[in-house]
């Protein structure tokens, strides 16, 4: 059995079908999936996104801690490539220290937001993966967020002093290296 005969028996079982119908009902739901095991749960999330009827929704996963929801991203990013898949883990270094802020996991937060943030963009559908933890973190409201993007296109020419001027008014400061 390959991957895509797999993602094709979970993707026509009326369990699924069951979720698919309480995630497209017109009513919120909340739905917890318990007693899985393994990746099962990462087939039974794909097989809903990639059902006709919720194909079109944003979906928001929420596991119980920073691990189980890295592991469950990585391995939904891996068993399909049609998800727009965004992590969105806390912005902080440590549960101990809140100073100290993880760049990295601050660029995945702002790309995630942004991209749920356009109304418009031709991959604004897709999931979040997180946890109780990072959603707790305020966060840039949508509006203010579209405001203080900079795009840059490929080939288009840019005055630096412009983008300089930019940057220093969002409080960036000018450094030799980064």
């Amino acid at each position: 059995m390959n991957l895509e005969m797999l993602l094709n028996g979970y993707l026509n079982d009326p369990r699924c079908f069951k979720i698919v119908d309480r995630v497209t009902a017109s009513q919120p739901h909340q739905i917890q999936l318990t007693n899985l095991h393994g990746s099962a749960a990462p087939f039974i999330v794909s097989a809903v996104f990639n059902h006709a009827s919720a194909s079109q929704l944003n979906h928001l996963i929420i596991l119980r801690d920073a691990e189980e929801a890295a592991y469950f991203h990585n391995t939904l990013e891996n068993i399909t490539s049609a998800l727009n898949l965004f992590y969105f883990p806390s912005s902080f270094k440590n549960k101990k220290n809140y100073r100290l802020l993880n760049a990295s996991h601050v660029m995945l937060r702002t790309e995630c937001l942004t991209r749920f943030s356009n109304p418009h963009g031709e991959n604004r559908v897709g999931a979040i993966v997180t946890y109780p933890e990072a959603l707790f973190e305020k966060v840039v409201k949508p509006e203010v967020l579209n405001k203080s993007r900079i795009e840059v296109k490929k080939g288009e020419e840019l005055d630096a002093e412009f983008v300089i001027q930019v940057l220093v008014e969002y409080g960036f400061e000018r450094a030799d290296f980064v």
